[in-house]
């Protein structure tokens, strides 16, 4: 049987996750263009900052001068130009982050489909699928050009006023460091919680999803009123998470701030005494103004966004982690062969060793091409994980041979295995393009139009193929079943069906 990797993937620790630059193109085109916009917009600001000061100095000294004719356009097309250059950063931030969104979460559905169900966690799953990863777009938008903008436009800016002014440089040098320092004292607090509020919600979301697959049953026995406290329970406890990390962002904010302002003062102080001491010309000391706040806003834009992003980042994390440990089967790009007849399924002493003790425990059968194969045992016994172990997606605690072969001796495995078999689960998944009315469908319903769909593989495994139907449109299924069987397909079902076991070729006791 195959096995996949479990090793351990190294969490995150910079701004930028290489495994999301190695496992998403998207967000590498998106990197260079952001560094390329960025770049651009650095210069055009710098123009914008000489030309305001050159210009308001001008005018400040120089009593009744007019405003200089061709400064004035050429401040007018910087301006114009650096317009455009933020539109085409927004839109394609936008463009990007819908990109990355749609292909992490396909990835991971498709890894997630290939895995072995039992250690999926439905309920984190699909909080990190869903809100987790619709945070990673303030991230993609926001902190990744902010923190391209501190890597390129920050040290450029810098030097724009050390050639202007070299102690206004001193200055912005000596307190630029305390920004970042804040904003990782504030971010590995915030890291913790951000993950315990995810945690909270994907409680709560099972918890809800639980209650109204279950409320019909409680209805009937009148307990449903009881679900309440525990509803406000966790709703509560996913508040007061929340709050505690908007509470954390608020406060990290003003201290970034205070921080900046506070910069910038400093600056304008200097600059303010040396003008009175006439050691610097008002065209620089404006023109160093204009720029100096261009210094500190990069950084204080991605500790702003940073606190933003901290849900995507977090649900991104455990996806990449995901995607880097297990690996992708892949079809085959060959055309399939015809395989005659059906594949037979050989299981000799299969046992899942689980935390109630091996279910199943030393499962032997072998299913032939032409038979209805029966599973039958009580809830819980391992009927439905020996139809993944022939599938190959369960892996955890598997031991045992399982193989199948055709009528020549040749084995399939893996992806091969599924060009020539169809698994239906209990409950079926249709593809809503295909079915125009797919939601008004019921469970039984769907398990009919997915086994028709599926007729005509040479193996077909059904878990519970009739426990949603009718004893009508149970004995049409059956009938179904043993026609498939008699063109000579191997189909192998787990039930709990009277009708189906007495229908069955070949019943085999789960234990």
């Amino acid at each position: 049987m195959s096995t996949k990797s479990s090793a351990p993937a190294k969490r995150r620790a910079g701004p930028v996750d290489p495994r999301l630059l190695r496992l998403s193109p998207a967000t590498r085109r998106w990197v260079i263009i952001a560094g390329v916009l960025t770049a651009l917009k650095t210069l055009a600001t710098v123009a914008m900052g000489l030309l305001i000061g050159q210009m308001a100095a001008g005018i400040i000294e120089v009593s009744g001068s007019s405003l200089p004719r061709m400064e004035l356009i050429a401040l007018a097309i910087t301006v114009v130009v650096r317009g455009l250059l933020a539109w085409a950063q927004d839109r394609f931030a936008q463009r990007a982050s819908s990109q990355v969104t749609v292909d992490l979460r396909e990835k991971t559905l498709r890894h997630l489909a290939q895995s072995d169900p039992r250690t999926i966690d439905q309920a984190l799953w699909r909080t990190r699928l869903t809100s987790g990863l619709d945070g990673l777009g303030p991230y993609l938008t926001g902190f990744l050009p902010a923190l391209a903008a501190t890597i390129i436009a920050t040290p450029v800016m810098l030097a724009v006023v050390g050639w202007l002014d070299v102690g206004s440089m001193v200055i912005a040098i000596i307190t630029l460091p305390l920004i970042p320092v804040f904003m990782w004292l504030v971010g590995t607090l915030t890291a913790g919680r951000t993950e315990q509020r995810l945690s909270d919600l994907a409680i709560l979301g099972g918890q809800l999803l639980d209650l109204i697959a279950g409320l019909p049953t409680l209805r009937a026995f009148r307990r449903h009123q009881d679900m309440a406290a525990q509803v406000t329970r966790l709703s509560s406890q996913h508040a007061s998470s929340t709050l505690s990390v908007l509470k954390i962002a608020f406060l990290s904010s003003f201290v970034l701030e205070f921080l900046a302002t506070l910069s910038v003062a400093l600056v304008a102080v200097g600059i303010g005494f040396r003008l009175l001491a006439g050691d610097l010309t008002l065209a620089i000391g404006l023109t160093v103004l204009i720029i100096i706040p261009e210094v500190y806003a990069p950084i204080r834009e991605v500790g702003t966004r940073f606190h933003d992003a901290q849900d995507g980042l977090v649900a991104t994390d455990e996806i990449l982690k995901l995607l880097s440990v297990s690996s992708l089967v892949d079809a085959p790009t060959h055309t399939p062969r015809d395989v005659a007849g059906g594949l037979e399924v050989s299981v000799e002493k299969l046992r899942a060793d689980g935390r109630d003790g091996p279910r199943p425990a030393d499962l032997s059968f072998t299913a032939k091409p032409g038979q209805l194969t029966v599973l039958w045992g009580p809830n819980g016994s391992g009927k439905s994980t020996a139809l993944l172990a022939v599938l190959g997606l369960a892996t955890e605690g598997i031991t045992g041979e399982v193989s199948v072969k055709d009528a020549s001796g040749q084995e399939f495995k893996d992806s091969a295995l599924w060009e020539h078999c169809a698994y239906l689960p209990q409950r079926p998944v249709i593809d809503p393009e295909s079915v125009s009315d797919y939601a008004e469908l019921s469970l039984g319903q769907r398990q009919r139009l997915a086994l028709k769909r599926e007729l005509g593989a040479q193996l077909l495994l059904l878990d519970e193929p009739t426990a949603h139907l009718d004893p009508d449109n149970a004995a049409i299924m059956i009938q179904q079943l043993q026609a498939e069987a008699r063109r000579g397909t191997t189909v192998l079902a787990v039930s709990h069906d009277p009708l189906l076991r007495a229908a069955a070729d070949e019943v085999v006791e789960v234990k």
